[in-house]
């Protein structure tokens, strides 16, 4: 009887030892699921930034053409003229399309940040036109800010993301109504905060809250929202990469990002960013209250390398406006000639052409002529395809679309830059 009694018990802890190990195949096979799952979700994000960054470089080549034109015809028009203001107001429609592309450019993680003093209760006032065009008129948007509030310095586009982001956020846990509340404020961490604790550096900060009444979250959702492809929403509705790029973005800003939520109590997201210690004027992207070269006149040779014709003619007007003799090509095969041909005192060269393309041209380039000063031009922004053109010799970069006075004004500094 005890033996078999002794049997039976044998044959128990194989069954429960079978069963774990059942488990833990499962459980390694979810796990393999979910990884499988996330690596489709980055490959298809890749291919969708891949592609985002191609659209914003076309779409900056042709940004750069009509500023250009619009610029020169300013240049041409006196403030009195009634076509001046429609030119200005061109102008400022081309800054909405230069920020819609910074916006794909940093999607694509092809941009760095162009940080820039910034009042972001502003940029709260102009998000909030475009808030009310997307998002439900059932929820309230309502905005509060303290008086004299410092500046920021901060990449306005980037902050467009982070607003939207937010937002989008918010309506989505708010599906019949609700407030979406912005608030920003002065604050001081001390020695002594908190947030201390995390490597925050004490000092005066601007802290950012944008508050929903939603449906709030657990705990274990708080944990994981600022994670890579986490999401609560269904698969058709969500990737799971905004809260992410969020953090990302605060992060890069040396700010710090905390939330407040419990389920049925809303959430509030708390975004403290360093401010300023001097207020400033905060400059507009491409800003032109008339346009006023006041640089001084060059005499040098320049070749102008770019594949977009309209460019070309741009640049080159401007350019002998101030006195340089300009050559030009449109790829990097005539470039080459150009430059064997003549006594060529600066190459300004776009990186982004077809046929040899801009890198390969600035390396034979450099080989012909090791002092050759050359300023790449880019409509992909600040990339790794820049950085590796600076570090194969190149001067300076100017980012496509940008104002025509910039490229003699860039021109002239690389030129006196000393060999």
């Amino acid at each position: 009887m005890f033996v078999e009694n002794l049997q039976i018990g044998n044959s128990d802890n194989k069954i429960e030892q079978l069963e774990h190990e059942i488990q833990i195949l499962r459980t390694r096979m979810l796990e393999q699921r979910e990884l499988e799952e996330q690596l489709f979700h980055a490959q298809k994000m890749e291919s969708l930034a891949n592609l985002a960054a191609g659209i914003a470089h076309d779409l900056n080549n042709i940004l750069q053409s009509v500023l250009g034109y619009t610029q020169i015809a300013l240049l041409e028009k006196a403030g009195t003229d009634p076509d001046y203001e429609i030119f200005q107001k061109i102008e400022r429609i081309i800054v909405k399309g230069c920020d819609l592309t910074r916006q794909f450019l940093t999607f694509g993680r092809r941009i760095h940040s162009e940080l820039q003093p910034l009042n972001l209760h502003t940029k709260i006032i102009e998000i909030k036109e475009l808030l009310h065009r997307t998002i439900p008129r059932m929820i309230d948007i309502e905005v509060y800010s303290t008086a004299d509030l410092n500046l920021i310095k901060a990449d306005s586009g980037q902050i467009d993301q982070i607003l939207m982001n937010l937002s989008i956020n918010a309506k989505d846990a708010m599906p019949d109504h609700g407030r979406l509340i912005f608030k920003t404020e002065n604050v001081l961490i001390s020695a002594h905060h908190p947030l201390t604790r995390f490597n925050a550096q004490p000092g005066p900060y601007v802290l950012l809250t944008v508050t929903d009444t939603g449906t709030g979250m657990t705990p274990e959702v708080k944990k994981q929202i600022f994670e890579p492809f986490f999401t609560t929403k269904a698969k058709s509705n969500g990737t799971g990469l905004g809260l992410a790029m969020v953090y990302a973005i605060v992060k890069n800003h040396n700010g710090f990002i905390d939330v407040l939520s419990e389920p049925g109590q809303g959430a509030s997201f708390k975004i403290h960013f360093p401010a300023l210690h001097a207020q400033a004027a905060t400059p507009g992207l491409l800003q032109n209250d008339g346009p006023k070269i006041n640089f001084s006149l060059g005499h040098e040779r320049i070749l102008f390398v770019d594949d977009e014709s309209d460019i070309l003619k741009i640049g080159r007007e401007i350019l002998e406006k101030h006195g340089y003799e300009v050559h030009t090509a449109q790829n990097g095969e005539e470039a080459l000639k150009q430059y064997n041909r003549f006594k060529i005192d600066l190459v300004i060269l776009d990186v982004g052409m077809p046929g040899m393309g801009g890198i390969k041209c600035l390396q034979q380039i450099m080989a012909l002529d090791p002092k050759a000063k050359i300023l790449i031009c880019s409509g992909y922004a600040p990339s790794d395809l820049v950085r590796k053109a600076l570090e194969l010799g190149a001067a300076d970069y100017l980012t496509k679309p940008f104002p025509i006075e910039n490229l003699p004004r860039s021109a002239r500094s690389v030129l006196d830059k000393q060999s």
